[in-house]
């Protein structure tokens, strides 16, 4: 009897999938074999699975692909000295990485500043805060972060706190979310020659 050749080419691509997580690894095979019987249409024979299996391509290749994407996509988890080469990946994606790029850092830098504020208003408990300021046009004008002592009216006051941690780490959390879900997403459309979906969610 013949070897099954759609678990010797998942076996060999999961060889090459050392680097990853177990989970991220049972997640790659399942969706490769996911396609591979889509594409198969029910017809399970040893033909017809190599000639899909030849179609998709070299398995180093395909768990190769895999890993960069993986890494890519937990840039929220990286520090500064090694969060470039995965977002030099993004770059090379195109129009949709680039944009990725532009709203991870918004995000977090948003995060950030919510966090960095909580914290500072314990040092500077009359100058950092969410700031309500002056507006000769009646529009609400609001401000995070330290300000001149006497100008605006501190809106949260020692609230900012817990208010700014919570804040940050669920704009962190939700960032992190889309930008690993856009780039796995994005992964698949790459291996399987698909086009990306536009949605976020779940």
């Amino acid at each position: 009897m013949r070897p099954d050749p759609l678990d010797l080419y998942l076996q060999t691509v999961g060889d090459h999938l050392g680097s990853l997580t177990p989970e991220d690894r049972r997640e790659i095979i399942r969706e490769l074999r996911s396609h591979v019987l889509d594409c198969v249409k029910g017809d399970l024979s040893h033909e017809n699975l190599s000639a899909a299996l030849q179609t998709l391509g070299d398995p180093a290749e395909i768990a190769r692909i895999n890993i960069r994407f993986r890494e890519t996509a937990d840039i929220g988890e990286r520090t500064p000295l090694t969060v470039a080469p995965p977002i030099a990946r993004l770059l090379t994606l195109g129009g949709e990485g680039v944009l990725t790029i532009i709203f991870s850092l918004a995000g977090y830098l948003f995060a950030g500043c919510w966090i960095v504020t909580a914290l500072a208003k314990p040092l500077w408990p009359d100058r950092v805060g969410l700031w309500r300021l002056p507006d000769p046009t009646g529009d609400l004008s609001l401000s995070l972060g330290r300000h001149t002592e006497g100008i605006g009216h501190d809106i949260l006051g020692w609230w900012i706190i817990p208010i700014g941690i919570a804040v940050g780490i669920v704009c962190a959390a939700l960032t992190y979310r889309f930008h690993s879900q856009f780039i796995r997403r994005l992964a698949r459309s790459h291996i399987f020659g698909m086009s990306p979906p536009h949605e976020t969610g779940e």
